[in-house]
């Protein structure tokens, strides 16, 4: 960057403020004093002032009365870090009597570099455009008739009002050092009896709530139901045909040819896809820039590895993988005799099916283990075939799915991770058994029915019969009437 003038005073409201810190990352809180005696010993020798930034990033800043900072002097940065603490990030310029202040503060960290003043307006406009090419900032201040895209203009003294700038102190030979251990004594010797009393009390406190929990625990299990059993892990599995579409199309969308960067490689799972890139001549905006003229998805988050930007890794989120109900039908020697078959026909030595046998648990009842425990196999495969041809390979098989599929751009290869589920003795033995009772409700099903139809029909022939016999007492009387007025009519 071109050299700028070296302001490192600002009057803000009639207020002075230090500015161009020497600002570092606090590495353990409690010894910060120690940190700034190495700084000022070996980086930023002669210094003679510092400040403390606490918050989510510590941080210590350093400067120099010879530059005019003065004890109790605010560091202006810390004020506009406060006020900005919302958000983790923000690139800001704001324009001063003095000239353009620039401000970038990551992570909660305010950079050192960007801590400084701009004499030249062009200068500033430099540094604040080069800072977005990063992506991801909460906040983007800038003076507004600069006519930047998604910034706004917020006046300094709005945030140096609201925030909480730290004052400047002297750095003293030898007077750090006493300060700790006068600060250590004072404080062992006024609460050490009282933390040795707090600590009793809290270990009978939790004794007491250890034991209480634990008996409402034992109440709680012993009125507890046994949970249900644990669904089978087949009935809702990844279908590998569509994730292998689907991995296929979007492996291929994140390997477009970036200039400057080279893919690593990219591995898609059943919730996202991601892909990794190494920096070689380029430069860290390239790859953003690709982004933006959609060699790469427009939705994939990229994130840079570390600060230099060497290497860039992508997530992409699946919004929707396809699943199906697929029990296994095959046992462990069924599975290996035909995937054996398979491989030595086809000449393919890559493939690896695990002898141990995984168990798969139910997450919401993991208590459900002995008894419900389901078993696959791990398999791991790679080579130049093609996900979809992969597929069409293992047709025969059933109850399989992926983990993951991912492309080495370096070998040129696929590569395959999933596992088999297993037709197990108790899956087997619990099927008979299925089997064996649907059959004997179907013969009680049967014997009900027959015990129905015998029971009308012995009820229509009591019917006929009752039908029957009143029809000849009729007769029979009938019978005597007829001889009973035959005999009136003769007398």
């Amino acid at each position: 960057m071109v050299a700028t003038k070296d302001v490192k005073v600002i009057s803000v409201n009639g207020k002075s403020y230090a500015v161009g810190l020497f600002w570092q990352p606090v590495q353990v809180e409690q010894e910060y004093l120690k940190e700034i005696n190495v700084a000022v010993q070996t980086v930023v020798i002669g210094a003679n002032l510092y400040c403390l930034k606490k918050g989510t990033a510590s941080q210590y800043g350093l400067g120099y009365t010879s530059y005019g900072q003065k004890v109790g002097m605010l560091a202006g940065a810390s004020g506009i870090a406060s006020a900005l603490r919302d958000k983790s990030s923000a690139v800001c310029v704001f324009k001063i009597p003095e000239g353009y202040w620039f401000i970038t503060i990551r992570n909660n960290l305010i950079l050192s570099e960007e801590d400084t003043v701009y004499t030249s307006e062009d200068e500033a406009k430099e540094a604040f455009n080069s800072m977005l090419s990063i992506p991801d900032w909460g906040y983007k201040i800038a003076p507004s008739e600069w006519n930047i895209e998604d910034t706004k203009e917020i006046p300094v003294t709005e945030l140096l009002s609201k925030g909480q700038a730290v004052e400047l102190k002297s750095i003293e030979k030898g007077g750090l050092r006493k300060i700790i251990i006068f600060l250590i004594l004072g404080v062992l010797g006024a609460y050490y009896y009282y933390d040795m009393q707090q600590k009793k009390l809290e270990e009978e406190r939790l004794a007491r709530e250890r034991r209480m929990a634990a008996a409402k625990k034992k109440l709680e299990e012993a009125a507890k139901p046994p949970p249900p059993p644990p669904p089978a892990p087949w009935e809702s599995l990844t279908d590998i045909t569509d994730m292998a579409k689907k991995c296929t199309i979007l492996i291929v969308n994140s390997t477009s040819t970036i200039p400057g960067w080279d893919l690593k490689d990219s591995v898609c799972m059943e919730k996202n896809l991601k892909s990794n890139w190494r920096r070689g001549y380029g430069t860290a905006g390239w790859i953003f820039d690709a982004q933006r003229f959609g060699s790469i998805p427009e939705k994939m988050v990229l994130t840079p590895d570390n600060t230099a930007y060497n290497s860039v890794s992508g997530i992409l989120d699946i919004p929707f993988m396809k699943h199906i109900n697929q029990e296994p039908t095959l046992q462990k020697q069924e599975i290996q005799q035909k995937l054996n078959d398979l491989f030595q026909g086809l000449k393919l030595n890559n493939f690896r099916l695990s002898d141990e046998k995984t168990q798969v648990k139910d997450p919401n009842n993991p208590e459900y283990i002995k008894d419900y425990a389901y078993t696959a196999f791990n398999f791991t495969d790679d080579g130049y075939r093609l996900p979809i041809d992969w597929v069409k390979m293992f047709k025969d098989i059933t109850a399989i799915e992926f983990t993951s599929i991912s492309w080495n751009n370096t070998s040129r290869k696929w590569s395959y991770v999933g596992k088999i589920y297993e037709l197990t003795p108790q899956m087997i033995a619990e099927k008979q058994k299925q089997a064996e009772q649907k059959a004997k409700e179907e013969e009680q099903k049967r014997l009900q029915e027959e015990k129905k139809r015998l029971e009308e029909a012995q009820k229509e022939i009591e019917s006929k019969l009752s039908g029957d016999a009143t029809s000849t007492t009729k007769q029979i009387e009938q019978n005597k009437e007829d001889s009973k007025n035959e005999t009136s009519k003769q007398k």
